[in-house]
């Protein structure tokens, strides 16, 4: 009986310590792929925080806390210290759970105290952009983005072969700007776009030309100098826009481009461009 008790007691003891090691070897394989992406400290909100929250208090009540994240995969212009620099700054709008908390989102005083703060030197273009169209809710004032348009393929000549080309309905996608900074977010959806706004491309339909009036969007506004401003109204009025949100780091070619003929790999089909 004795020897039974004994080695079930052995058994016991070396399951715990087989368990241990394992539970050991997973934690450090975790640590050792979080160590190779090289990653670096982002703060994320926990709970809800209230415009006019300080950072400091955001912290010390457990609103926010700071994660490690890869280097490739912190937005740019994410929070990644809070210091006697900047406890002070509020919140100038609610930030929900499980953003990144982005570092223009704290200012002096909350938004509805004072005007939009549009950059020396830069023009504010608001945009409008359904939830696929901005990324879900991952786009915050503070956030860096890439903007696309998609549009129709147009040869400007009058020859029979030039009217064929036009009647294939061909379509393309360009960067309209590389890198620009969100700096307001309206938080009420729009629902069924009007004409004349990019949610809708100014004809009710998608890219693909169907129906798209159904669609809640959201106003994004942008910070752009007075040269991109011309280009992103124009894109705004007559083309489908997109969004994508920058990594920190991240480079995005301008003359970036889309169609038909090589989404695929195949030929380009891009010639005169409506």
């Amino acid at each position: 009986m004795k020897r039974r008790i004994v080695a079930v007691v052995l058994a016991l003891v070396l399951a715990l310590v087989g368990f241990g090691l394992v539970f050991s070897y997973v934690h450090g394989a975790d640590a050792r792929a979080v160590e190779s992406q090289h990653p670096v400290t982002a703060f994320v909100v926990k709970k809800l925080v209230p415009a006019g929250t300080s950072l400091e208090q955001a912290q010390s009540q457990g609103l926010i806390a700071a994660t490690k994240v890869a280097q490739s995969g912190r937005p740019a212009g994410v929070l990644d210290a809070v210091d006697a620099t900047n406890q002070s700054l509020v919140a100038t709008t609610d930030i929900q759970p499980g953003e990144f908390v982005m570092s223009a989102r704290f200012g002096t005083s909350p938004v509805s105290q004072k005007a939009i703060g549009v950059p020396n030197g830069k023009v504010a273009i608001a945009v409008q952009l359904t939830d696929p169209q901005r990324v879900g809710q991952f786009i915050t004032p503070g956030s860096h983005i890439v903007i696309y348009a998609t549009h129709s393929i147009k040869r400007l000549g009058v020859s029979e072969e030039d009217k064929a080309f036009n009647q294939l309905g061909l379509t393309g996608t360009h960067v309209v700007l590389a890198d620009v900074e969100v700096i307001a977010f309206g938080t009420k959806p729009l629902q069924n776009p009007s004409n004349g706004n990019s949610a809708s491309n100014a004809k009710g339909s998608d890219s693909t030309g169907n129906s798209n009036n159904n669609a809640t969007a959201y106003l994004v506004t942008v910070a752009v100098s007075p040269t991109e401003s011309v280009r992103l109204v124009h894109a705004v009025n007559d083309y489908t826009l997109y969004a994508g949100l920058l990594g920190s780091g991240t480079k995005v070619s301008p003359s970036g481009e889309a169609d038909d003929g090589n989404v695929f790999g195949g030929k380009s089909v891009m010639g005169g461009v409506k």
